[in-house]
């Protein structure tokens, strides 16, 4: 679960048939375009806060341009479309900020392990890869946080998870190599055995579709996973599955190479009105992912 952070593209109009009144057309339109492009919002309207851009270093400022590297792997935060293009929430997220700094957004599909050392290289200023925001990587690291994620259970509607110890005893689908069966259902397991509940059989499967589908299919109880995954593949569900609340919940965001001030302070406050004109929630419920909605953009809030 706990790679970490620091804290859209166009809308495609509708074709509509029938007898329809233009204005029930243009309406139908609005509402269905953003997910038909794949994004939640159209970069083209998004202002630019001059406030926030006075803020920017002078070198970036007149670069015009924010090189943003992108771990396309991990859906919903950072994928790839048909065409290979980066989507995510947190690609449209970053992006949506970079316009509001009146900056053009540079994505650049990277691999995870090549982008905090390219960060510290100076390479790109800031990258996507479902960052958390630890006290190990506030060493180096700033991170503006824009997201509170963690581990969440997924299940059936007629059987909603309210407890973690109702996993207890059952069978529960994973992520290979994930988190949660590395560290998370191990603890949860302890706490089953002392309280007589029985041990948890754990199913790992290579990708999301598998271990959501171990569940829709009857073979697991349950899933968990990060809750952005999880948060996405209940909103996909057609309305058979439910997601249980969030545990071990950390801060997540974008990082910045340490000594950047300017800039994190500039990309703070544009994600900081984002979030005040409605922008954040905009794209936080169109991907699902609104369970880990933050009151307030924050910088380096990770304590552990």
């Amino acid at each position: 679960m706990k790679k970490s952070l620091i804290a859209a593209a166009a809308l495609t109009v509708l074709a509509m048939s029938g007898c329809t009144a233009a204005a029930d057309a243009e309406q139908q339109a609005a509402e269905g375009a953003a997910e038909s492009a794949n994004t939640a919002v159209d970069l083209s309207t998004i202002e630019k806060s001059d406030a926030a851009a006075k803020l920017l270093p002078v070198d970036i400022a007149e670069r015009g341009t924010f090189v943003l590297a992108v771990d396309a792997t991990y859906p919903p935060n950072e994928f790839k479309d048909d065409a290979g293009n980066p989507i995510g929430w947190e690609v449209d997220l970053m992006n949506a900020a970079i316009v509001k700094l009146g900056l053009e957004p540079d994505n650049q599909i990277s691999k995870f392990e090549n982008i905090i050392p390219k960060i510290e290289l100076g390479k790109y200023d800031s990258g996507i890869a479902g960052y958390y925001d630890t006290v190990k990587r506030q060493e180096n690291f700033d991170m503006v946080d824009f997201f509170l994620a963690g581990n969440q259970f997924g299940s059936l509607k007629e059987n909603p998870i309210s407890d973690e110890l109702d996993i207890c005893g059952q069978k529960i689908s994973v992520p290979n190599g994930g988190s949660a069966p590395l560290y998370y259902l191990p603890e949860v397991e302890k706490r089953c055995v002392a309280e007589g509940k029985g041990t948890i059989e754990i199913m790992g499967y290579d990708t999301t579709d598998e271990m959501v589908a171990a569940v829709t299919l009857g073979r697991a109880f349950a899933f968990v996973a990060d809750s952005p995954v999880v948060s996405y593949a209940v909103k996909n569900s057609g309305d058979k599955l439910v997601g249980s609340e969030i545990y071990e919940t950390l801060p997540a965001g974008a990082p910045f190479k340490k000594g950047n001030d300017e800039l994190v302070a500039a990309f703070a406050a544009a994600m900081q009105e984002l979030h005040d004109d409605g922008t954040y929630d905009q794209i936080l419920e169109f991907w699902g992912v609104e369970a880990g909605r933050l009151d307030a953009i924050t910088v380096n809030a990770g304590t552990e």
